[in-house]
């Protein structure tokens, strides 16, 4: 059996009878630098989408809307009247980050603040929900990229405890030359598992696991967002004599409404020695590189996650296999509805990666849905799979 590191990379799609399509970029009103990760909403709908790490965005909307909403934290919200212009739209946003945030003191401890945001950010999730989401995974093989997949997956969140997964149309490619230690081995294996994305995201099991740990140390600073949102910023990094414990990172919670807006988590670099090689069944693997992203939109009386991407590297031996392995995933939620239907059991995807399915489309979804753009260097690699 061959070995397999991935991640994933994931988000929503829907399409309309009539529909008109938008394109452009988004850009630092200051600086003129492209800002990656702005979420894209369409007002009375629930269309949504992601800028990418240039900036550019595609959103295909009714034909039915007037404008389209653009957030990020670290910037003023922006509301964009549509018009006839359908392309090479530009969008500039205001930088917020510059206010000065102060360090906030609670009578009660922090966790239990963050205890009682997580609760309610749960309970605004509705218990039966469809997500019609984009996903993208990419698998490194010693620096050179192994494999490439991206598709529309639905998944059914039911009960707030499980979800399935029916992948609508995807496309894969795996490049065999130069991975022959890789394909050698004996053993498969993964970093993470797509099924697993949803249910975990809104959960926040892995934040609650690192805010209620005794050795990391926890502060909260404030500041005011330009559109009047009260925002609190929980810092947390293990502490000094941690021996066990290595993330940092941020999570970002809307204080008066009681709901968590992003999440970051990555390697604290003050712990990177607390990392150890760990020892599996039949490999041994040490991780070198580990981040979690996660933003939660609150648009239009909608609590939804807008996106979710993981990044993991590591060095793996099996047997006389030695080889670096990483992965990367994205998911964005490009529509969603409350609904009782049930996925056909037929249709249920159990794999933990989208690589093994291979060409699975009928239409080319990465021109005509609302997915992450690739950007320059990705359109380059994968010209091989759209010949």
């Amino acid at each position: 059996m061959k070995l397999i590191a991935y991640l994933f990379l994931l988000f929503p799609i829907l399409s309309f009878a009539q529909t008109i399509t938008y394109s452009g970029v988004v850009r630092d009103k200051s600086t003129g630098k492209p800002i990656e990760h702005v979420s894209i909403s369409v007002y009375d709908s629930n269309v949504a989408t992601l800028t990418n790490s240039e900036g550019r965005f595609r959103i295909t909307v009714p034909t039915s809307a007037k404008k389209i909403n653009f957030n990020h934290l670290s910037y003023d919200r922006l509301d964009y009247v549509l018009s006839e212009q359908t392309e090479n739209i530009t969008i500039y946003l205001n930088d917020s980050s510059f206010e000065l945030e102060e360090m906030i003191m609670y009578n009660r401890p922090i966790k239990d603040v963050i205890k009682e945001v997580i609760d309610n950010s749960k309970a605004k999730f509705s218990k039966d929900v469809k997500l019609n989401t984009y996903y993208r995974e990419m698998m490194n093989i010693d620096g050179k990229v192994y494999s490439y997949a991206d598709g529309m997956l639905n998944y059914y969140f039911k009960n707030k405890a499980t979800s399935n997964v029916i992948v609508e149309q995807s496309r894969a490619l795996v490049f065999n030359d130069d991975f022959k230690n890789y394909e050698q081995a004996p053993i498969k294996f993964y970093l993470l598992d797509l099924q697993t994305i949803i249910t975990s995201a809104f959960k926040f099991e892995r934040i609650w696991n690192i805010v209620k740990n005794k050795n990391y140390d926890l502060y909260v600073t404030g500041k005011k967002a330009a559109d009047g949102r009260e925002l609190k910023i929980l810092y947390f990094e293990p502490s000094d004599s941690n021996t066990e414990n290595y993330y940092k990172g941020t999570l970002i919670f809307d204080d008066e409404k009681k709901l968590v807006l992003e999440i970051n988590i990555e390697l604290s670099p003050k712990h990177l020695k607390n990392l150890k090689e760990e020892s599996r069944i039949v490999y041994k693997v040490k991780f070198t590189d580990i981040s979690f992203k996660q933003i939660f939109n609150d648009v239009n009386d909608r609590y939804f996650l807008a996106y979710d991407t993981r990044r993991i590297e590591g060095d793996v031996k099996i047997g006389e296999h030695r080889f670096s392995v990483g992965g990367i995933h994205e998911l964005i939620s490009v529509n969603s509805s409350i609904t009782n239907e049930k996925p056909d059991p037929n249709k249920i995807y159990f794999e933990k990666t989208l690589d093994v399915l291979g060409k699975n489309f009928k239409t080319k979804f990465w021109e005509n849905q609302n997915v992450i753009l690739l950007n320059s260097k990705e359109e380059e690699m994968l010209r091989k799979i759209n010949n």
